[in-house]
């Protein structure tokens, strides 16, 4: 059956080099987000429309920077990223050491979610996450107000689970022959530079689209359309709802549901995302 999973990753927002405020240098530290300002799509009436979108997400490589003159409480952001890939790629050094890798990818082409939470590496084992079936829902987000009264689920990434591939992070040649281009290099590559010495197969999800959706159910980033604005946007808070814990910590919330009933929440989790006034941003670019 499928499952409606609540991921939470964290949630600060990426700040710029201290050498150089208008730039980003490849992370080397923990997960962040970014305010990102890219070309991209969105739906409008059933249909797609290109333009330069904002969302949160998650972007590991370098990107350029500038502040962001109006952050009203400290969940709008207060610095807009444009990410670029350098021509020359770092060389990670082991697992999860030195480069970070971006994990959700929601960038050219489907959505893709490759290894975080998948495993445990203290004791080599899966979990759920490993073993996701079509048709399950990730909400990627993080947690505002975390272990307080207040606290509640900020929305950055939707994920819809299409296909995926198996792969074995004890081979060298892991998804080398799958044609994913640069993500390879610029994202497995960076988590997994050589091969691990136990053997687990994990999955490579691709996300549903637009185009090809499941049930009617695409991957999208909750975005707003750049129109020069001197001031971003909160992510999409959820809270007191099913399926969502307000204050939910490291772990990830795994609900084994219908189909039915995730395309029931997900559509409620479009409208939310609506009533914040954001459309569906997706086929983002860098």
């Amino acid at each position: 059956m499928p499952k409606i999973v609540q991921f939470t990753h964290p949630g600060a927002e990426h700040k710029p080099d201290n050498n150089n405020r208008n730039h980003k240098s490849w992370n080397t530290g923990g997960h962040k987000r970014k305010f990102l300002l890219t070309k991209g799509k969105y739906v409008v009436e059933n249909n797609l429309k290109e333009a330069a979108l904002l969302f949160w997400g998650e972007w590991e490589p370098p990107s350029s920077v500038r502040e962001l003159e109006s952050h009203p409480t400290k969940f709008f952001p207060q610095w807009l990223h444009k990410p670029y890939l350098p021509s020359v790629l770092p060389q990670s050094s082991e697992y999860q050491q030195s480069y970070q890798n971006t994990d959700p990818c929601v960038f050219n082409g489907q959505f893709k979610y490759f290894v975080c939470k998948q495993f445990k590496a203290k004791n080599k084992s899966l979990t759920p996450l490993a073993k996701l079936e079509k048709g399950s829902l990730i909400l990627f987000g993080s947690t505002g107000y975390q272990n307080t009264k207040d606290a509640f689920f900020q929305l950055d990434t939707v994920f819809v689970v299409s296909n995926y591939l198996e792969y074995d992070i004890s081979d060298p040649n892991a998804l080398a022959n799958a044609g994913l281009g640069a993500y390879r290099n610029y994202v497995f590559k960076m988590a997994f530079p050589n091969p691990v010495n136990f053997s687990l197969k994990l999955r490579l999800y691709f996300g549903a689209t637009f185009q090809n959706s499941i049930e009617g159910m695409y991957s999208y980033s909750p975005s707003q359309l750049w129109n020069n604005q001197t001031e971003g946007f909160p992510r999409v808070a959820l809270r007191d709802m099913d399926f969502i814990t307000n204050n939910l910590n490291a772990a990830p919330k795994v609900t084994e549901v219908s189909t039915r009933t995730v395309v029931e929440f997900w559509k409620r989790i479009r409208e939310i995302s609506r009533k914040n006034g954001c459309v569906e941003g997706i086929n983002f670019t860098y």
